[in-house]
């Protein structure tokens, strides 16, 4: 049988293309229809032998095995042979026996955090090999993926590099291939790179570990604006004791801005290596000087910074202490401790404690100085004219030690309250991942906080614009460009501020303003265009 009209029943099982003979179908696809095989020659070795149904433009249809006969990888579906037959392209993979990712994750339910640890640290190597290439695939997806058992271990398999690209750099066209659900949202104006492959990388991995989409819509508007501007909820709320590095490492994947994004598949298989090795991830050695909004990451700042000011509180409230007795200072220190503890949790008990620990370390510091005067008083041949003056220089000397010791304690601990308030709106933040309203309200707290921090004060103004409050939207993104006036992130979310609510004029204006710094911008291109398009009645 010579056509494809015996293959598309599929009954009759020894179905020839060529040399290649047809036993059975694993599965259909937007692409094509995939089949087990084997070559007359070698009967023992199945191969996959993939159909693209599309017979429109074979030029177009050959990218995917020129692009899969560059990379030799382990992870990556191995290209044995393709030729066209009947008008349609035929491509001769290895044959893996399992399932895609979304099969298997049907089946079998939630992936572990080891198991996605290693989905993360196969498909990133993968990606690192295709991207040291010029590829780019562009439509990562759980159903371009095979899950197979090597050895009871899990082995990932990237499949499917039908749309992907040489990446030449800027593009001079625009794209949005992919699938929707996957998209980054650069992607989704048309700007594919790399990182959006990491992207994509990082929305499997959610979907593995939560069995939920970090970004969800009805309409195809409503899902690219959740993209663009919502935050996923937070890990912890649908995982169990979840690993906060492997938590950090998966939003950095999410980050929308790409300055905030991992970096490359590279920069990803280096910190999973890093992180498998049981040593911490030194998040202060990262190549990149930034910050990104990711609760995880933020609260592990904030609570080693704490740490760390509670270590300096306690060296310069000791060396306060010396100039007066290490051990009455001591003692009225804990005594203070104990009463500020006692009065906020109105514990009679802890707070007479305190006071009585003050009243015995201040007695302690009188011995300690009678002793100091008596040993002075010695040391001159009990001359007290001498005495009292040398007792006055030792106690302005141990002034002169104390005092900027009391004043950088001070500072210590007042920066101490600060991070607390910090972590206790990170909490509540955490905690109120399912209010928007709520997440709103204290994003604000945390832009008036950390007034200067761009990346905190974009996610306010993204999610202002997400529940449709343009115009405070607007106001926020005009204040952040007084801070940074070429941020991109800025003039986005102002361009679309007006954009939303009518403004066409001014959309222009923010268009041209950024364009006439950069010279091209997919972005700004298509919000001026649309802009256009609508005052010229188009």
């Amino acid at each position: 049988m010579n056509s494809f009209d015996g293959i598309k029943s599929m009954h009759d099982i020894g179905t020839r293309l060529k040399q290649y003979i047809i036993t059975d179908e694993i599965g259909r696809g937007g692409h094509g229809t995939v089949y087990r095989a084997y070559h007359e020659e070698n009967i023992g070795q199945a191969v996959a032998l993939k159909i693209i149904e599309d017979s429109g433009n074979l030029d177009s249809l050959l990218i995917e095995p020129e692009l899969l006969s560059k990379l030799e990888h382990p992870h990556i579906i191995k290209l044995i042979d393709f030729f066209i037959y009947a008008g349609k392209l035929v491509l001769v993979t290895e044959y893996i026996e399992g399932d895609s990712l979304q099969s298997y994750l049907d089946k079998n339910g939630r992936f572990t955090e080891s198991e996605v640890k290693s989905f993360l640290s196969q498909i990133g190597s993968a990606l690192e090999h295709a991207h040291q290439n010029n590829i780019i695939h562009r439509d990562i997806k759980l159903s371009n993926i095979l899950v197979s058992k090597s050895s009871q271990e899990l082995r990932f398999t990237l499949v499917d590099f039908g749309i992907s690209r040489i990446s030449e750099g800027i593009q001079s066209i625009k794209s949005v291939a992919g699938t929707y659900y996957y998209m980054a949202p650069e992607q989704l104006r048309g700007r594919p790179c790399e990182q959006s492959d990491l992207w994509a990388l990082g929305v499997c991995s959610y979907i593995m570990l939560t069995g939920v989409k970090p970004f969800e819509g009805s309409t195809e508007e409503e899902l690219s604006k959740k993209i663009q501007f919502d935050i996923p909820k937070t890990l912890e709320s649908t995982v169990d004791g979840i690993d906060r590095e492997l938590e950090d490492i998966l939003f950095q994947l999410l980050e929308k801005q790409l300055i905030n994004r991992t970096e490359s598949a590279s920069y990803l298989v280096n910190e999973l290596t890093q992180f498998s090795s049981v040593k911490p991830i030194d998040n202060s050695s990262r190549t990149k000087d930034k910050e990104t909004f990711n609760l995880s990451t933020l609260e592990a700042q904030k609570n080693t910074q704490k740490r760390q000011g509670w270590i300096g509180f306690w060296i310069f409230t000791l060396l306060s202490t010396i100039p007066n007795g290490v051990i009455g200072e001591a003692i009225s220190l804990g005594g203070l401790a104990l009463l500020y503890s006692g009065q906020e949790k109105r514990n009679l008990s802890q707070t007479r404690t305190g006071i009585i620990l003050i009243i015995v370390g201040a007695f302690i510091s009188f011995l300690f100085w009678s002793i100091v005067y008596a040993s002075i008083f010695a040391l001159v041949g009990e001359n007290e004219v001498a005495a009292n003056s040398t007792y006055d220089i030792v106690y302005f000397i141990s002034l002169i030690i104390s005092f900027p010791a009391i004043i950088v304690a001070t500072h210590f601990l007042t920066r101490i309250k600060r991070l607390k308030e910090d972590l206790t709106l990170y909490k509540a933040l955490r905690q109120s991942s399912k209010d928007k309203s709520g997440i709103i309200y204290l994003l604000k707290q945390f832009v008036d906080i950390n007034w200067g921090d761009i990346n905190l004060r974009q996610k306010y103004i993204e999610l202002l614009l997400l529940n449709n409050q343009v115009e405070h939207a607007i106001v926020e993104a005009k204040l952040l460009l007084e801070i940074d006036p070429y941020d991109f992130g800025a003039h986005l979310l102002l361009a679309n501020g007006y954009l939303e609510i009518g403004l066409y004029e001014e959309c222009i204006q923010v268009c041209n303003s950024y364009l006439a710094v950069s010279g091209h911008s997919f972005e700004f291109a298509d919000l001026k265009a649309q802009c256009n398009q609508v005052i010229s009645g188009v």
